[in-house]
C-alpha cells in the first residue's frame, strides 16, 4: 500500500480525538464498546478479533467482515485560572468547545483457512487527537491546532495448536500525520533578544505582534502483534494479546508566519520556513481478558490493559535550518493502565443487550500536562445492543459515556508565558456496527 492510498484514507477519517489513556483510540467493535471494551481478547461474535487478538482467528468457521462507525463528540471548557505574560499581562479568559469532533471507522475481516489455520486482516486508527482553539484564548503560543492521525493496517494469522489453546501473530504497517500550530509573540521574542528600548518604538511588544508556526509531516513505520486464547471449557475463554511499539520519524516542513514589523527577527536566519523532523515513539501495549458465560443468558467479561508510554518523554522538532533552534516541549509521559467489567444479558434468540464500565488512566503527570494534551484519568460508563434476526447478518450499537477528571494544569511556555487553568471535558461516542458472514 502506497502512500498515496494511506493519506487518501486518512482523508476519509481525519481528523481523529483522543479519548482513551494517553491519545490512545479503541473504537473498532460497536458489540464491544457496549461493554466498555473489556471483551476485545475474548469475543468472537464479529470480526473485530483480527483487531484485538488474532489468536481468536481460529474461532471463526466462515469468512467474516465486521465495519464499525463511531462518532465521538465532546463537551469542554477552559476555565482560566490568571495565565499571563512575560510582563504579567492576562492572555485572555475562558474557552471552551476545543476538542473536535469526528467519525471514526474501522474495518475488519476473518477468514479461516483449514480446522487449524485462519487469517485475518485490520484496518485501524490506534491513536490520534485533534484540538483546535480560538487563535485570541490564553494558551495560544503554547498550542493552537494538534492533529495527529494513525491509520494501522494489520495482516495476522492464526494457528489452533488444540481445540482450547490457539496462538496468533500478525504485522503492522502505520500510518502517522501530524500537524501543529501555534502563535508566536514576537514581542516577547523581541524583549528577549533586544530590549523594550529598542522593541517599543517598532511595535514589537508582548501580545501586540503576533505570528504563527505551523508543522506538518508524516511517515510510514512498522510493528508486530502476537496473542494467544485459551478455551479450558465451553464457559471460560481466557486471552492475551502484546502490540509492539511503533516508532516514527515524521519528516515535513515548518512554515512560520512572521509580520511586517518583525522582520528584523529574521536577520540570523530564524523564523524562515524550513523543513524538519520529530520522534513519535506510539507505545507498545499488553491486554489480559476473560470471558465467563455464567448462564445460558449471560456472559461476563473483564479485561486490563498496561500502555507503556514512558518512551514517550518529550515532542522536540528537529529544524533542518541550523539558525532555528529546536522547539521542544516536555511530555514524561508515565505507563498506564485500564481495567474493566462488562455483561451481556440475551433478551431473546435475536436480541442481546450488553453494559460495561472501565476505568482508564491518564499517561500525563499533573506537573507535565500541556494545552495540547490535557490528560488526566476517566471513567468510561457503556452500554449497547445487538440484532441477529437476519440470516448472516448482524447489526450492533452502542454508547460510551466518557467523564474525565478535572484536568488542573499550569504551564511556562517558550514566550515566558504561563498558563493556568482547569479543563472539564465529558465525550460521547455512538457507535455502529454491522457484521456479515459468508
Amino acid at each position: 500500500m502506497t502512500i498515496k492510498t494511506l493519506s487518501a484514507i486518512a482523508i476519509l477519517i481525519c481528523p481523529l480525538p483522543a479519548w482513551a489513556g494517553g491519545f490512545a483510540i479503541n473504537e473498532n467493535s460497536a458489540a464491544d464498546l457496549g461493554r466498555a471494551n473489556t471483551g476485545r481478547v475474548t469475543y468472537t461474535q464479529d470480526a473485530s478479533a483480527a483487531f484485538g487478538n488474532p489468536a481468536l482467528l481460529t474461532a471463526f468457521e466462515h469468512l467474516t467482515v465486521s465495519n464499525t462507525g463511531s462518532f465521538i463528540t465532546g463537551q469542554t471548557t477552559f476555565e482560566d485560572g490568571g495565565s499571563v505574560d512575560v510582563l504579567g499581562q492576562s492572555l485572555g479568559g475562558d474557552t471552551d468547545s476545543f476538542f473536535d469532533d469526528a467519525l471514526v471507522p474501522a474495518l475488519n475481516a476473518v477468514l479461516p483457512i483449514n480446522d487449524k489455520l485462519a487469517a485475518g486482516f485490520s484496518i485501524a486508527a490506534p491513536y490520534g487527537l485533534s484540538s483546535t482553539y480560538d487563535e485570541g484564548w490564553a494558551g495560544r503560543y503554547q498550542g493552537l491546532g494538534s492533529e495527529l492521525l494513525t491509520i494501522n493496517v494489520n495482516p495476522s494469522i492464526a494457528y489452533a495448536i488444540s481445540p482450547q489453546l490457539s496462538i496468533g501473530g500478525g504485522f503492522n504497517i502505520q500510518y502517522a500525520r501530524a500537524e501543529l500550530s501555534s502563535a508566536i509573540d514576537f514581542g516577547a521574542v523581541c524583549f528577549a533578544q533586544l530590549s523594550p528600548a529598542d522593541c517599543t518604538p517598532l511595535g514589537l511588544i508582548p501580545q501586540q505582534a503576533d505570528g504563527e508556526l505551523e508543522v506538518v509531516g508524516d511517515d510510514i513505520s512498522f510493528g508486530y502483534n502476537i496473542g494467544a486464547s485459551y478455551t479450558p471449557s465451553d464457559a471460560l475463554t481466557f486471552g492475551v494479546h502484546f502490540r509492539s511499539a511503533v516508532r516514527h520519524d515524521i519528516e515535513g516542513d515548518a512554515e512560520f508566519t512572521v509580520p511586517d514589523n518583525a522582520q528584523i527577527l529574521t536577520a540570523a536566519g530564524t523564523f524562515t520556513d524550513s523543513d524538519g523532523s520529530a520522534e513519535l515513539p506510539l507505545p507498545s501495549f499488553i491486554e489480559f481478558g476473560g470471558r465467563w458465560k455464567a448462564t445460558d443468558k449471560i456472559e461476563i467479561f473483564a479485561n486490563f490493559i498496561r500502555t507503556y508510554w514512558s518512551d514517550l518523554e518529550e515532542l522536540r522538532i528537529d529544524f533542518d535550518n541550523p539558525a532555528q533552534p529546536d522547539a521542544v516541549e516536555e511530555l514524561n509521559f508515565q505507563n498506564a493502565n485500564r481495567y474493566g467489567i462488562g455483561a451481556d444479558l440475551a433478551l431473546s434468540e435475536h436480541w442481546t443487550v450488553r453494559a460495561g464500565y472501565s476505568r482508564d488512566e491518564g499517561a500525563a503527570p499533573p506537573e507535565s500536562r500541556t494545552v495540547r494534551i490535557p490528560d488526566n484519568d476517566r471513567d468510561i460508563y457503556a452500554f449497547g445492543a445487538s440484532y441477529t434476526g437476519l440470516k448472516t447478518w448482524r447489526f450492533d450499537a452502542s454508547y460510551n459515556r466518557f467523564q474525565f477528571e478535572d484536568i488542573t494544569f499550569s504551564r511556562l511556555g517558550p514566550a515566558q508565558d504561563l498558563v493556568i487553568g482547569d479543563i472539564e471535558a465529558d465525550v460521547d461516542v455512538f457507535s455502529f456496527g454491522v457484521t456479515k458472514e459468508f
